[in-house]
């Protein structure tokens, strides 16, 4: 498949259990739409992504639990530790007006109120409840809140954030 069809969904967060279970955490909270999908793509790194066929999926607060075909025990499970999760887009439903996939984000100019630059979101990360963008800029990798969003221009590929004083110039 087409990577450009793929849609990244999350994360492999660690094996759960012994019979080889993966907890997924989603980039997007509060979706049940995982649960019916049949394969999940799995890609560490800049590889290309790996396709594997779903047999159960269920939802947990900490995401989801998923066991795939061919992932038969906990050894297996472990080393699927960190990969990104992608689906076939065409298998997920389209986001309602106003709402867009965490994932869409990636690759976005990020920019304060005055217009100035800050850098571009190279990926979505999860820390407790919050929702984080990780933006790389001239310098250094930064993580901006979501909450700190105040503009999302799907056609300009372009955020703007409210920067609170030091955002951009902490260091990770």
């Amino acid at each position: 498949m087409p990577l450009e069809e793929l849609l990244a969904v999350g994360r492999v967060a660690r094996a759960h259990g012994v019979r080889g279970r993966i907890l997924l955490v989603p980039y997007n909270s509060g979706s049940e739409s995982l649960t019916r999908v049949p394969a999940f793509w799995l890609r560490a790194g800049a590889a290309e992504p790996s396709r594997y066929e779903v047999m159960r999926a269920e939802r947990i607060p900490q995401g989801y639990l998923i066991a795939l075909r061919g992932v038969e025990d906990r050894d297996a499970a472990a080393e699927l530790r960190g990969r990104e999760v992608l689906v076939d887009r065409s298998m997920l439903p389209a986001p309602e007006d106003g709402e867009m996939y965490a994932a869409d984000l990636i690759g976005c100019c990020v920019v304060d109120a005055s217009g100035t630059e800050r850098g571009r979101v190279i990926d979505v990360e999860t820390a407790g409840l919050q929702e984080l963008l990780r933006v790389r800029g001239p310098d250094r990798d930064s993580l901006v809140p979501l909450a700190l969003v105040q503009e999302i221009d799907e056609v300009a590929r372009r955020i703007v954030v409210e920067v609170p004083e030091g955002l951009f110039d902490l260091e990770e």
